[in-house]
């Protein structure tokens, strides 16, 4: 696949991911046409039928199923360190690294959502090059895999669009099967823990909604 539709496909996958919005809507003809540019069956054939199960819905619909799906069942949000470390104060290490490791690619993360939110860890896939995703993406293979099989479970399409993802990660040479290394355990400098106690008040925010 040529490396401009495979950042693109990257890209389409964290689009369709976040919460609908009007843009879903109108760029569903431009959604369509792309698939005509993916060579790989295991990415273009889920991202088919996903466009496809939603061409006729209405943003009100959308946004119903999307809540239903990701916003009443913690365990099948798209935090990536959530299913693993839940609240736990290693999560809040974990996404600190995940910090850390965007910042070194030049890729700057606001406040307004957390570095581990799967469609925002697919932008930075877009935005970077193949080694760098690639050693991103690896050690979350097995959170990628859990939900994927949750929203399986749950009947949901957008099992689809996490099928879609494993077709590209195995397409850049990424063993699917893998379970994923997290980062080792490093003591934490005051700046880090200052950094990790301001996603702290993140998380508590985000929870208060």
């Amino acid at each position: 696949m040529k490396q401009e539709v495979l950042t693109s496909a990257y890209q389409l996958v964290s689009f369709l991911l976040r919460y609908p919005t009007d843009e879903h809507i109108e760029a569903m003809e431009e959604m369509k046409l792309f698939l005509n540019d993916i060579e790989v069956d295991s990415v273009s054939r889920p991202l088919t039928e996903f466009i496809h199960s939603i061409a006729d819905w209405n943003k009100e619909q959308l946004v119903e199923h999307y809540i239903e799906v990701f916003d009443f069942g913690k365990t099948s949000n798209l935090y990536m360190t959530y299913l693993k470390l839940g609240e736990q104060k290693e999560r809040g290490l974990e996404l600190l690294r995940l910090k850390k490791f965007y910042h070194a690619a030049g890729f700057e993360v606001t406040d307004k959502e957390l570095p581990d939110y799967l469609p925002l860890m697919l932008e930075f896939c877009s935005c970077v090059e193949s080694n760098i995703r690639c050693e991103l993406l690896e050690k979350y293979t097995m959170a990628i895999v859990e939900t994927k099989g949750k929203l399986t479970g749950f009947n949901s399409n957008y099992a689809n669009l996490l099928e879609a993802l494993l077709g590209l990660m195995e397409a850049e040479g990424m063993e699917v099967e893998n379970t994923g290394v997290m980062y080792q355990e490093q003591p934490l400098s005051l700046e880090d823990a200052r950094i990790m106690q301001s996603m702290r008040d993140q998380l508590i925010r985000n929870q208060l909604g």
